[in-house]
């Protein structure tokens, strides 16, 4: 009898032990599946800390997890959204950094190259990477190494979409939102202003003189953005209806000849001269043609002349800038 009280205590014994390694194991499950949301890392200056992190989905349908508060951003195109935000990134690409329009606003900003220079990236220790669709399969598959890296579509939607997705991305969605509010303001002023500068039915064509022999005329985004849809003034019944067949905004310029100039030409003129090259080659082309000074628009001296920065880049602060003096420049006759 004894023996058996023995053995049933044993078998107790060995099923109480048994219950605290399955419940221990269960703690242990739950604790990795915590790491999920707040992960272990060290910041620039060796210390380690904790990073809280979310789950984020890009452009791209790629889950990712990324941090909900990132301190150090590298971004290869979107520094302009990113300052409009409110939030200064660590490094940004070459080209982004040429624009007289952002002096003094990108102090501190390092130049990762463009092409995306990878050692640069990986030099900075970036929390989060902003990309486009634009980057390369393997220069991304490259800086997935270093950081989180999202991309953000640049191609699809308008730089209000741009802008929105971007402040997804970095939790800045009120500052997006405030930000094209105060744009959208600016440019019901700017309509008010110059209601009684233009007729009703009267039209507006953009060109722009390209480097030796290009000639562009434009839609609706980068440079048009501000004329056709800012300020709402009239496209040529060409440009009209390529817009009415754009709804995301994807015509940006189509290529020309001199030879459409009479046809596409509307009673004002704006023409974007890009570079000094452009200047010298094929602005002065077209000014010597007999089809350029035969538009009505010269006939009349309503063309006006502006400057890639910051008309040609499309972004928010850009657009800020250009239509400031979009307003300034359409509230008197060209000079």
């Amino acid at each position: 009898m004894q023996q058996s009280n023995r053995l049933k205590w044993g078998i107790t014994l060995c099923l109480v032990v048994l219950l605290m390694v399955v419940l221990g194991a269960c703690g242990n499950a739950a604790s990795n599946n915590q790491s999920n949301e707040k992960i272990g890392t060290n910041d620039p200056s060796g210390q380690s800390k904790t990073v809280a992190m979310r789950e984020y989905t890009d452009a791209t349908g790629n889950k990712i997890s990324i941090p909900v508060n990132p301190q150090r951003v590298v971004t290869t195109q979107y520094l302009d959204a990113m300052l409009a935000l409110g939030v200064k990134p660590a490094g940004a690409a070459s080209h982004l950094l040429e624009g007289d329009y952002l002096k003094g606003k990108i102090d501190g900003v390092a130049d990762i190259g463009n092409p995306t220079n990878v050692e640069k990236v990986l030099e900075l220790q970036p929390d989060l990477i902003i990309t486009t669709e634009y980057t390369t399969p393997e220069v991304k598959e490259q800086l997935e190494k270093i950081a989180p890296t999202v991309v953000v579509s640049f191609g699809e939607g308008d730089v209000f979409k741009q802008l929105r997705n971007v402040a997804a991305v970095l939790g800045k969605d009120k500052e997006a939102e405030q930000w094209i509010a105060n744009f959208d303001k600016k440019a019901a002023k700017g309509r008010k202003k110059l209601a009684g500068k233009f007729k009703k039915d009267e039209t507006v064509t953009i060109y722009m003189a390209y480097d030796k022999n290009v000639l562009r005329v434009y839609g609706a985004r980068n440079v048009g953005h501000v004329i056709y849809r800012s300020l709402e003034l009239n496209p040529p019944e060409y440009i009209r209806q390529k817009l009415a067949k754009d709804p995301r905004f994807n015509f940006v310029y189509e290529v020309i000849s001199m030879e459409k100039l009479p046809e596409l030409s509307g009673d004002r003129i704006i023409m974007l001269v890009y570079d000094e090259t452009s200047k010298d080659g094929m602005l002065r082309e077209i000014e010597q043609s007999a089809l350029w000074r035969n538009l009505p628009a010269v006939k009349n001296h309503k063309v006006y002349f502006i400057k890639a920065d910051p008309w040609f880049t499309y972004s928010p602060l850009a657009l800020d800038q250009s239509l400031d003096e979009a307003i300034t420049m359409l509230s008197t006759d060209p000079q």
